[in-house]
């Protein structure tokens, strides 16, 4: 299988990926008509369909000018997409539109002037006309003022994007277009040569076009995939954070049903799950408070330190011990009055690190020995009535 066959295959399954963003937002439907055209464009390089559509179209040399139309169309379309996300307020409008409504019907005037050589190439310089010549220049001016421009907006962009995905995704397409613009310099440049110099140099002129458009086209599609591909990883995150906290929610809902909340969630919205989950989990802890001490508190860190537990895990292990104990004292119905009650480990942290305590602690209270011995010395000193068997909450996030 050729480079062509690849490169074309791997934008069909971008396409056929960002196809059902099309009705979401008009970027969205920019970018995934940018990669349909590149796929199109690609596609007529392939061998085997450029003979079948110079074989079919009665027309000879009909791939190229095909191939450059979407290449003109795809650079029209990705800064449309660049300036929706770079500068929602707009650009240049009315001189974008008509700079493509001149670019088009012109390059396809000028395509049929063009001294055709065999095999429906367009070699410019060929023989002494311009208007092979002329049609270069158009194709190339348009192209590198597009990418020029795009280029500028995506890597303007890199530093007001919030997420790491986002300035990667933007980084990458910036670099794609700044390869555009090379494609297009260097076609400049061999054409200044034949020009001025009467010689030509074909094949490294071809070389270096396929390399710079190739790079160009998979830098763009691997800029596009990463802020979708950072939200798929996003949502596996949470999904999988919000599996480790149920546990405990579990069982500190079932000592305090009141912190739940009556409204449902699809099961879908894993974000809004984790998120409610976390918040009736520091609910319920907020109400446990009231059936512990600080003495208790104190005891159980103690208990931590005395068992070797690493330094970092010490108040881990002492916040799951309390919670247990609270919980199990909340189903007697026996609230603390006049006590200073623990405080919350949680307070304080970022989103980051608020999750990271919370699954700690979810860890440490379902599966520490030191947790179950802790809760086997506080009730054999019988300073609280020891708790049945701790029952989950009917509800589910």
């Amino acid at each position: 299988m050729n480079t062509p066959t690849l490169v074309a295959g791997a934008l069909w399954l971008v396409t056929l990926w960002r196809l059902p963003s099309v009705r979401h937002s008009h970027k969205q439907r920019s970018l995934a008509l940018t990669f349909a055209a590149l796929a199109a464009a690609m596609t007529l390089e392939v061998p085997a369909v450029r003979d079948a559509v110079n074989a079919n179209a009665g027309v000879t040399g009909l791939p190229p000018l095909l191939k450059h139309l979407l290449g003109v169309g795809s650079a029209a379309l990705l800064l449309d997409f660049v300036i929706a996300v770079v500068r929602p307020h707009g650009l240049a409008p009315r001189l974008r539109l008509a700079a493509i409504g001149i670019t088009l019907p012109l390059m396809v005037v000028l395509y049929m002037l063009a001294n055709w050589m065999p095999g429906g190439r367009v070699m410019i310089g060929a023989g002494k006309q311009a208007v092979p010549v002329l049609y270069s220049a158009v194709f190339t001016l348009y192209i590198g003022i597009a990418m020029i421009v795009a280029t500028w907006l995506f890597l303007s962009g890199v530093r007001h994007s919030r997420t790491l995905p986002g300035k990667a995704g933007l980084g990458f397409l910036g670099l794609g277009t700044l390869l555009g613009s090379l494609y297009a310099l260097q076609r400049v440049a061999f054409v200044t040569v034949r020009l001025t110099t009467g010689s030509g140099y074909p094949e490294l002129e071809n070389q270096i076009s396929t390399v710079l458009k190739q790079l160009a086209i998979l830098s763009i599609a691997l800029g596009a995939c990463l802020p979708p591909l950072s939200v798929a990883v996003e949502h596996i995150r949470a999904w999988t954070a919000l599996k480790r906290l149920q546990p405990l929610w579990h069982r500190l809902t079932g000592a305090v049903p009141s912190v739940v909340l009556s409204t449902s969630i699809p099961k879908r919205r894993v974000r809004f799950r984790l998120d409610r989950c976390v918040i009736e989990i520091e609910d319920a802890c907020l109400a446990l408070r009231e059936y512990v001490s600080a003495e208790v508190h104190q005891r159980a860190r103690t208990l931590a330190i005395q068992k070797g537990v690493q330094e970092q895990e010490v108040e881990v292990v002492a916040e799951a011990s309390w919670l247990r104990l609270a919980a199990a004292s909340a189903r007697t119905g026996s609230q603390l009055e006049g006590v200073e009650y623990p405080s919350l480990g949680v307070t304080g942290r970022s989103r980051v690190g608020e999750l990271a305590w919370l699954r700690a602690v979810a860890r440490s209270y379902t599966t520490s020995p030191v947790v179950a011995e802790f809760i086997r010395q506080e009730e054999s000193l019988a300073s609280l009535p020891a708790g049945g068997p701790e029952r989950g909450s009917s509800h589910d996030n």
